[in-house]
């Protein structure tokens, strides 16, 4: 159940917001073991976000999954500013993530929960 949210007030058209949703998709998949069939992702763009003062690129990431190990934030939190760098030019440094470990009795799915 892997749900990856990103928020940016870059300006993407609906090709390049159609590309990154598929990238990212997958991304998270390679990047927590998980079959892509489980993984969300959403992207909000053209947000009014001001970071260290500046509306240059910036972007606010939420990563949630079941068993997300506190021990492998620092590595996932490198990886996933590196693909948002790649994919929207964004520094690292104007890159917050937020990351969720959900207990699985807490999120529901299919009528049930897992």
């Amino acid at each position: 159940m892997p749900y990856l949210k990103i928020e940016t007030n870059k300006e993407l058209d609906k090709p390049a917001e159609q590309k990154l949703l598929i990238k990212a998709s997958a991304f998270t998949a390679t990047l927590l073991n998980k079959p892509e069939k489980w993984i969300m992702v959403s992207v909000f763009q053209r947000i009014p976000m001001l970071f260290d003062g500046t509306t240059e690129g910036t972007a606010y990431l939420e990563l949630k999954s079941i068993n997300l190990s506190p021990d492998k934030c620092a590595e996932l939190s490198q990886q996933l500013c590196a693909f948002i760098n790649a994919e929207l030019g964004i520094s690292a440094e104007r890159i917050y993530i937020e990351f969720w470990d959900i207990n699985g009795k807490m999120f529901g799915w299919n009528g049930g929960t897992f």
